[in-house]
């Protein structure tokens, strides 16, 4: 962008002072000819980093989820496969439920058999010939039946796992037959939503002009020539380097391996659009609109297009 306003400026000055000589060409005019375009590109570009600031690390994430199975058995089905769309509510695998079919049954008739007490009772301490205290025991058994009921219920529903919302199934390392335990830190598979959260790193000195709302823009390299319209969701004032951790050792600042002075933008994608699913862990470029001097948003709004406009070209010779 900055080439092609110095290419046109370049053209009027050709036109005034050589084409139509509607101006000498002193001293004092290549002076002015000189200066404008030095003191109109700094103040642009400087006022562009306020208003219209922008960031080379515009990064892609979605959340992973490991699949853990919430009750034990062998597992008789697995209807997906790796790389797999599903949607939330599909079945990912199902492990034999007999037992836990067996489970409901038993604490059914256990029920059934509750209530009939508690109505016997029930009739009996109307008619004055029961003990109150006989129904209360009968009442309080009946609920913890049902509450027994329920817990059975659940664990017969665990033995059909689905998908928690929709999304891909990244990693499927389970087979039929496999037997699958309840223990929450070992995944029989890994699942990754669709929904994107996009963050935008900035430095501090950016960020007093940017506001929840605000208008935004970004694109990365595996959608060439594609511009991605967002808005400023909140912004998180927060970094590792202003972490530390519980422990009796003095404090070690400035160590960590990350950049330094960056604050993450987070961005929202306009769901009006129909975007293709973002990959995980792309980084691209992008810029935040304030609502201020919206008309140098034109010019940051041209540099994006030409910057994604570049990402066809393929620079390499192998």
């Amino acid at each position: 962008m900055e080439a092609l306003l110095l290419a046109i400026y370049a053209t009027i000055v050709w036109l005034i002072f050589f084409k139509f000589k509607l101006l000498p060409w002193t001293t004092s005019a290549k002076v002015i000819v000189v200066t404008i375009p030095v003191v109109g590109m700094i103040t642009m570009i400087l006022l562009l980093n306020v208003f219209a600031p922008s960031s080379g690390d515009v990064i892609v994430v979605r959340n992973s989820v490991g699949i853990v199975s919430q009750v034990k058995g062998r597992v008789v089905e697995v209807p997906v496969h790796i790389n797999q769309r599903v949607k939330q509510g599909d079945v990912l695998f199902k492990i034999d439920a007999t037992q836990y079919q067996a489970q409901v049954n038993s604490i059914k008739a256990k029920l059934d058999l509750a209530k009939l007490r508690v109505s016997e009772n029930q009739r009996l301490v109307a008619a004055g010939a029961g003990n109150r205290f006989d129904l209360e025991k009968a009442e309080a058994d009946l609920l913890d039946l049902q509450e027994q009921f329920k817990h059975a219920q659940y664990d017969l529903e665990q033995t059909v796992m689905r998908a928690p919302s929709d999304g891909i199934i990244v990693n499927v390392q389970l087979r039929p037959g496999a037997y699958v335990a309840a223990f929450p830190i070992s995944s029989v598979m890994t699942f990754m939503e669709d929904t994107p959260q996009i963050y935008a790193l900035f430095k501090q000195n950016e960020l007093h002009q940017i506001e929840p709302g605000n208008e935004a823009e970004f694109f990365i390299p595996s959608l060439p020539g594609e511009i991605l319209k967002a808005k400023v969701e909140s912004i998180i004032y927060a970094e590792g380097q202003g972490q530390l951790n519980v422990s009796g050792n003095l404090p070690t600042i400035g160590l960590r391996d990350i950049t330094a002075n960056r604050f993450a933008v987070k961005l929202s994608l306009d769901e009006t659009k129909n975007y293709p699913l973002l990959p995980a862990g792309a980084v691209g470029e992008g810029a935040v609109y304030t609502n201020h001097l919206a008309f140098l948003h034109i010019i940051r709004k041209v540099m994006l297009r030409v910057g994604t406009k570049l990402n066809y070209i393929i620079p390499k010779l192998h």
